[in-house]
């Protein structure tokens, strides 16, 4: 398996949540559904803080996330974010293992 994972925690201000999911949501679609590459992109909230926001995406290799960064939707995300965030954090890991997902 072996594929590419990135981890990015963002904090959102408060006044920018609305705007910031509207990106985001654009930028998560526009990721699985044009880039062979990027299997997974999910967008998750903290329970208690929504302006607390965790991007958990897989791709196939670190070249596919490279592609991904090179991507017009992501250089817009990129560029249109930076104002509506307090901080921004990423990890990258490598996901050995994970079971098949279930059809729901």
């Amino acid at each position: 398996m072996n594929e590419f994972v990135l981890e990015v925690k963002f904090v959102v201000k408060p006044e920018s949540l609305a705007l910031f999911n509207q990106l985001i949501d654009i930028n998560a679609h526009a990721s699985v559904e044009h880039e062979e590459g990027c299997y997974q992109f999910d967008v998750l909230r903290d329970s208690k803080d929504e302006c607390q926001v965790l991007l958990y995406e897989v791709y196939k290799s670190e070249e596919a996330f490279a592609d991904h960064m090179t991507r017009k939707h992501t250089q817009e995300f990129l560029a249109a974010a930076k104002p509506l965030i307090v901080s921004q954090t990423a990890s990258r890991w490598t996901r050995y293992f994970a079971p098949k997902v279930k059809n729901v």
